[in-house]
């Protein structure tokens, strides 16, 4: 099995999004229980639905992606979105690349957790660093064959119905309160992080990961992101623009002088 670096990007994606203003969906939009081709660059790519909801949940996701028939090299990879920005008209999305040229049964093992308000403990003066903690945990497979389609993410989220246990709904309410101090939070903001409660009683829309399309303009950007990624690498690809290999050289003869000096101080401190 063969899985090399992975890259990623947080995109605004004008499509449509939920019709509850205070539900948020996060979605794994690809891959799905399909063949594809091997390739050196296979996304996968989450979607959250209404994402100016995501601000007060501290969201996280992490995920695990395995040959199946292979049993060894799993990799795993996490999204924290630190440095998200919420705002805008339509899904936000997530990605990754991976180098996928082994052929057989692959598995993407996902997990969201985030964290909401505990109103009871905040309004009755108790230990409210003991935030509400949830996680959603989920799985898909897909094929890895040389006869199969190469990847197309355009075509794969305009399918009309898609498998509803690919996605989560959580309905985040108006309510918010100020997030304790010495919570870790990923607002952005440390002197004034806003945490929301989580409506329990309410049964929550099912998940429609298909309203999430990708549209070519998305993917030019998604595969900018790789090459730029790869031409800032230590072996650059041939095509990548001369800036970028002297970078990218300048930065191997930087490594090595680092090394260097490093052997040449400690040298000098056993003399």
């Amino acid at each position: 099995m063969h899985i090399s670096w992975a890259s990623w990007l947080l995109v605004a994606c004008m499509g449509t999004t939920i019709n509850a203003s205070n539900i948020l969906e996060v979605d794994l939009v690809f891959p799905h229980n399909e063949t594809y081709a091997p390739t050196e660059s296979f996304p996968v790519v989450f979607a959250f639905q209404n994402p100016e909801r995501a601000r007060y949940l501290n969201p996280h996701i992490s995920y695990s992606i395995w040959n199946l028939d292979e049993y060894n090299g799993t990799v795993t990879r996490y999204h924290n979105f630190r440095s998200a920005n919420w705002t805008g008209n339509g899904p936000y999305l997530a990605h990754e690349f991976f180098a996928l040229s082994n052929e057989g049964r692959w598995r993407v093992r996902w997990t969201l957790t985030w964290q909401s308000c505990n109103e009871y403990a905040f309004e009755n003066h108790l230990n409210v660093a003991d935030m509400i903690r949830n996680s959603s945990t989920w799985s898909t497979w897909f094929t890895i064959q040389s006869s199969a389609p190469n990847v197309d993410l355009v075509a794969a989220t305009a399918n009309k119905t898609c498998p509803g246990e690919y996605g989560v709904t959580i309905d985040v309410t108006d309510k918010t309160m100020q997030v304790p101090w010495g919570v870790d939070w990923s607002g952005g903001d440390y002197t004034n992080d806003t945490c929301a409660v989580v409506a329990s009683s309410t049964p929550t829309p099912r998940p429609d990961p298909c309203r999430v399309h990708i549209d070519k303009t998305i993917v030019a950007s998604m595969e900018a992101s790789l090459k730029t990624r790869l031409c800032h690498g230590l072996n650059p690809p041939t095509d990548c623009p001369e800036d970028n290999k002297n970078a990218a050289q300048q930065l191997v003869v930087t490594s090595i002088f680092c090394l260097l000096a490093a052997f040449g101080a400690l040298g000098f401190f056993m003399m």
